[in-house]
């Protein structure tokens, strides 16, 4: 599996990549909200390093294919190891705020996409009723920071 330091734009990019494939379709509207939002700016990657990133995630599904050639998108040891590589609450926060928008961008909510953001969401401690206070606060503090 591809590592990454911890907290680096290539983390944070790794966590939204596994989001963007955990229903099993990287929808195109996924990459038009990173656009959108400047997602690449906001996390410090270029759109070629992100999609390097999301190269990567797949290639490691594909290697991790049992002998069946089966692959399992949604795995608790790897999404325990992806979002390992994220321990600073401010760039948890921003990063739930991004996987949000995410998974919203093809107007389909599907249940493995869910179960994935809850058990981040409860990973991180970060529950889903306080994160938009917590996303507020992180927006007020970067326009003091600006």
């Amino acid at each position: 599996m591809h590592r990454y330091p911890h907290n680096s734009p290539e983390a944070v990019a790794r966590v939204l990549a596994m989001m963007m494939v955990t229903d099993g379709k990287l929808h195109p509207d996924e990459i038009q909200v990173l656009d959108r939002l400047r997602i690449y700016e906001i996390i410090g990657i270029s759109r070629l390093g992100f999609m390097k990133v999301v190269h990567d995630y797949c290639s490691d599904l594909l290697a991790s294919a049992g002998g069946n050639g089966r692959i399992r998108l949604v795995d608790k040891a790897r999404i325990e190891e992806v979002i390992g590589l994220v321990n600073d609450r401010h760039l948890r926060v921003l990063t739930c705020g991004m996987l949000l928008n995410v998974i919203n961008a093809d107007d389909h909510l599907s249940d493995p996409e869910l179960a994935v953001l809850r058990y981040i969401l409860e990973r991180w401690g970060l529950p889903l009723e306080s994160l938009e206070q917590e996303l507020l606060k992180e927006e007020r503090r970067e326009r003091v920071v600006a």
